[in-house]
């Protein structure tokens, strides 16, 4: 199919930056296009990289809920919400899928899997401090990194605050305008 998504993104930014780019005079006109700019080319290498990163967020996902069963059986036997959990990671674990690669069924097979991943980091949380549950708890460590890397793959929210702040300033000081 042609233009495909990423050439119809990039269109987009090229009628950006030659037509209306050139046309903006204030500083903040010229700060929107800049993050829109920035915000297309996110939208490109998500769209470029999505069922790769799907596909290895759900395999991460997967392998951290399989370590996470191990983790909770100790504590299942006294403890009935853990005991259900490793029932919830057994049935999800034991449906893949169809594997399919359309970004629509990974997103519903990544949310799945991230539905039973917060409820069991939910119970972590609940059971933190108590003995016996190193492992559990390495478990979870591990989880929260994983989530870490994830939230912070491509651009950062931090992008879009130093934007606000420039505009502040250019608000302050209306001689930069």
């Amino acid at each position: 199919m042609r233009p495909n998504a990423v050439e119809s993104l990039r269109g987009i930014q090229a009628a950006l930056m030659q037509s209306i780019v050139p046309e903006l005079q204030t500083a903040f006109a010229q700060d929107v296009a800049q993050v829109t700019q920035m915000l297309i080319e996110s939208l490109v290498n998500e769209w470029d990289t999505a069922v790769e990163n799907l596909h290895k967020d759900n395999q991460a996902i997967a392998g951290l809920l399989s370590r996470f069963g191990d983790a909770l059986n100790p504590l299942a036997g006294r403890n009935d919400g853990a005991g259900a959990l490793v029932k919830e990671i057994d049935a999800v674990l034991g449906d893949p899928g169809d594997g399919s690669l359309a970004v629509s069924r990974l997103t519903e097979r990544n949310d799945r899997l991230r539905d039973v991943l917060e409820r069991v980091l939910t119970l972590c949380e609940d059971v933190a401090g108590e003995p016996g549950l190193d492992a559990l708890m390495q478990v979870r460590r591990d989880a929260y990194n994983n989530l870490r890397r994830v939230a912070a793959r491509g651009w950062s929210v931090f992008d879009l605050l130093s934007f606000r702040e420039k505009m502040a300033e250019v608000r302050a000081n209306p001689e930069f305008a």
